[in-house]
């Protein structure tokens, strides 16, 4: 059964997502773009996942690997030609899609000022190393020591979901114990 919306064809769904990518102005994973895109019940997953790939192949998005996930972002051409076909999608659901692209981009900043790994000193020994920046660089940093990787990998994987919240109750627990 046909999804209710306005977003349907192939030239729509290309469209709405080259404005996403361009609105977004940074990279975004598949789910990312999936959440900024899909404003608009009519819109198929198969049918958007095929037209991303599509214009992956025509040089108007391109993916970046290097981190180990996919990131896809709009390219000259692709900024190029949504200035042309823009209008093939009513306002109102490109103003919901920039609504959703805000909340995905302010999560992905976030998550940039987060950093997290796992070491391995060669004997079995393993060191969850966590920070925290902002735009002026290093604000908080540790490193913990760890029975095993997939027990570091806890360790990181708690910082980077609280993060803030570590760092201020780190904060207020040096604060109470100043006097």
């Amino acid at each position: 059964m046909p999804g209710y919306g306005f977003v349907r064809n192939e030239l729509e769904i290309k469209t709405l997502t080259l404005h996403v990518l361009a609105y977004a102005k940074l990279s975004v994973t598949f789910d990312e773009l999936m959440r900024c895109a899909f404003v608009d019940d009519a819109i198929d997953y198969f049918k958007f996942a095929e037209y991303l790939d599509g214009m992956v192949s025509s040089g108007h998005v391109e993916i970046d690997s290097d981190t180990g996930v996919d990131r896809y972002s709009i390219t000259k051409k692709g900024l190029r030609d949504i200035e042309h076909i823009r209008s093939s999608v009513p306002g109102y659901v490109l103003r919901k899609a920039e609504k959703a692209t805000d909340e995905v981009r302010r999560e992905v900043i976030r998550k940039s000022f987060v950093n997290v790994k796992v070491e391995e000193d060669g004997e079995d020994r393993f060191r969850a190393v966590c920070s925290l920046t902002d735009d002026t660089g290093e604000i908080f940093s540790f490193s913990m020591a760890a029975p095993s990787r997939a027990e570091a990998k806890k360790f990181t994987a708690g910082f980077y979901s609280h993060a803030e919240k570590i760092y201020n109750e780190f904060l207020r627990v040096m604060i109470e114990n100043c006097d």
